[in-house]
């Protein structure tokens, strides 16, 4: 069973990407950490509509007929794959809003964190991993 969310969109437009090619031949690392935010900002986008979809069903319920929305919180969260990005989480007025996509306290991919205990049972100290993974992130 293959799971498709479709909620990526990408565009390519043929002036930017010669644009980019050209770019690539004069500077290649300053060309990938281009395309390195542009993906962070695309996941960024991504996950504050899927949070503010949630909030829109959530508030949508029977028993949340007198409560509304009240703002953002902002908070940093370790992505696999992409790094530390920036979550704008909604708040209800009652602060009974509890997200199924990154949970209340939740601010590392459950993904990594297995990934960082595999690395320390094969042998890497407390230390090596906290450089490792502020490097990484």
């Amino acid at each position: 069973m293959k799971l498709s969310m479709g909620i990526i969109k990408i565009e390519v437009k043929i002036p930017e990407l010669t644009k980019a090619l050209e770019e690539f031949k004069m500077n290649r690392l300053k060309s990938l950490e281009h395309i390195t935010q542009e993906v962070k900002t695309a996941v960024e986008t991504t996950f504050h509509q899927l949070l503010n979809a949630e909030m829109t069903l959530f508030l949508g319920r029977p028993d949340q007929i007198d409560n509304k929305r009240n703002g953002y919180e902002e908070k940093n969260f370790a992505l696999k794959g992409i790094g530390a990005i920036r979550i704008k989480m909604p708040v209800d007025r009652k602060y009974a809003f509890q997200s199924v996509v990154i949970p209340k306290h939740e601010v590392i991919d459950q993904r990594l964190k297995e990934d960082m205990a595999v690395l320390h049972l094969a042998g890497l100290s407390t230390r090596t991993l906290a450089m490792v993974s502020k490097r990484i992130l």
